[in-house]
């Protein structure tokens, strides 16, 4: 059975779902840039994999006594973890490949599941990205996997990306209220899904977003929580 959990990250009502078999603490891809400090999540209290893509990782640095690792000699990963004494700080550490490769890293310990981190060589041309990869910039390619979702999510609201209307959606329900849909957001492979929840009561309620929660939603943005006979608020829903 699959387990999932919410976090809220104090954004606009934006509330993160990460399940167990794992949308937002599973797999991060960063891409490579000697230029720039990449950012990933790792969990706090776990063991997580640090690795190339096709490379091995043979040195990495950082302050003295604020994480332990195990290296893996025949794949050239490393198995890192956030000592007791550094707690909940972010990690400012270097790796060096054995293809000659340097990449400042900062990771951020959270609390969530083990995570997987690989670095991969960005073999696209600058000129050769999609309209969509432009739009969510560096930001969303660079950082990590929670970060992006929270970035697609506060575009959606804005209203900075492309809407395309979907011929076929599943209706929502929620006792007490009427949902409705109004239209969808496309970010390359996630979509932000906008709908409209009234009161349909004769009592001031609350929205509580475990009755709004759908299974593959990856994240929820409820403008306003508590309604009035007859009110009307946003929500806003990310799923792959």
């Amino acid at each position: 059975m699959r387990h999932c959990s919410r976090k809220s990250v104090g954004l606009s009502g934006i509330v993160l779902i990460a399940c167990s078999g794992g949308v937002l603490a599973a797999t991060q891809i960063l891409t490579l840039n000697e230029t720039e400090r990449l950012q990933a999540e790792i969990s706090s209290e776990a063991t997580n994999r640090l690795q190339v893509a096709n490379d091995r990782i043979v040195n990495i640095f950082g302050d003295e006594g604020t994480f332990v690792t195990q290296n893996d000699e025949h794949s050239g990963q490393i198995f890192i973890k956030a000592s007791a004494e550094n707690g909940d700080k972010p990690l400012s550490l270097t790796l060096t490949t054995e293809n000659g490769l340097t990449q400042d890293l900062s990771l951020i310990p959270s609390a969530i599941e083990a995570s997987t981190v690989i670095l991969k060589v960005n073999a696209k041309p600058m000129n050769d990205q999609s309209p969509t990869e432009t739009l969510l910039g560096p930001f969303t390619r660079h950082q990590s996997r929670t970060a992006s979702l929270i970035q697609v999510m506060k575009q959606a609201v804005s209203g900075e990306l492309p809407t395309q209307k979907e011929s076929s959606v599943p209706a929502r329900k929620q006792a007490g209220f009427s949902l409705q849909y109004q239209a969808t957001y496309m970010a390359d492979d996630l979509k932000v899904q906008h709908w409209t929840l009234q009161n349909t009561g004769k009592n001031g309620e609350e929205v509580l977003e475990k009755n709004v929660y759908a299974q593959n939603d990856l994240a929820l943005s409820i403008q306003k929580t508590l309604l009035k006979p007859g009110e009307k608020t946003d929500l806003y829903i990310l799923r792959n």
